[in-house]
């Protein structure tokens, strides 16, 4: 998949509730935690960058190339992030987009293409999922945009687990060993850091310790 195919969807929606603030607005180099997300996407992708905030909260989010939404309900947790995400990367013309949580500081471009690229040009894998660290990767995956509006319908269904797109899906799982194939990604970080989010104050004093 190449990547100058590819739109970009940050979910910056959640209710921090483990960081006791608010994990998009944590200082980070010369801005917030969510403006440094938005900055690595936008390196690493040419389509645009949609921020998804809470229903009714559009993040005021600067740039060219950056579109600001909101979830269209409010409580319904991620897979509500994903089907906005994914139907406003689609309706800008995009056929694929790497998602990703806001509360990823390691995230970087080599990281980004390389699951992009898992994806493939096919057509026939729906979801590049990896899984690492002993978990399913789901807000650091790469997905087609069709499965924005298959999202919509699971959730009026019910359904709030991205686990529930994925059993309607076509999921590739990506092992380490098969991201860390890709040799841009496995020079710049062969750790894997990149899916090392931050949910609570130690953890993001650890990122700030490591950078």
């Amino acid at each position: 998949m190449s990547e100058t195919t590819a739109a970009a969807v940050v979910l910056a929606g959640g209710r921090s509730t483990r960081m006791g603030r608010d994990k998009a607005a944590l200082s980070w180099g010369d801005g917030t935690l969510l403006d440094h997300v938005v900055a690595v996407l936008r390196r690493a992708v040419t389509g645009p960058v949609v921020v998804v905030g809470a229903a009714g909260f559009p993040r005021p989010v600067d740039g060219a190339g950056v579109l600001s939404v909101g979830d269209d309900e409010p409580g319904r947790g991620p897979l509500q992030g994903i089907a906005t995400g994914l139907t406003t990367a689609g309706a800008a013309g995009r056929e694929v987009a790497f998602l990703c949580s806001v509360d990823l500081p390691a995230l970087h471009p080599a990281y980004v293409t390389a699951v992009l690229a898992a994806l493939g040009d096919a057509g026939d894998t729906e979801v590049a999922l990896p899984v690492l660290h002993g978990h399913r990767q789901p807000l650091a995956a790469a997905y087609r945009t069709v499965l924005g509006p298959r999202a919509t319908r699971l959730l009026a269904d019910g359904a709030r687990r991205p686990a529930d797109l994925f059993a309607a899906s076509v999921v590739r799982e990506l092992s380490a060993a098969d991201l860390l194939a890709d040799p841009a990604l496995r020079a710049a970080d062969p750790q894997l850091r990149a899916v090392a989010d931050v949910d609570t104050p130690e953890e993001y004093a650890r990122a700030l310790d490591q950078r």
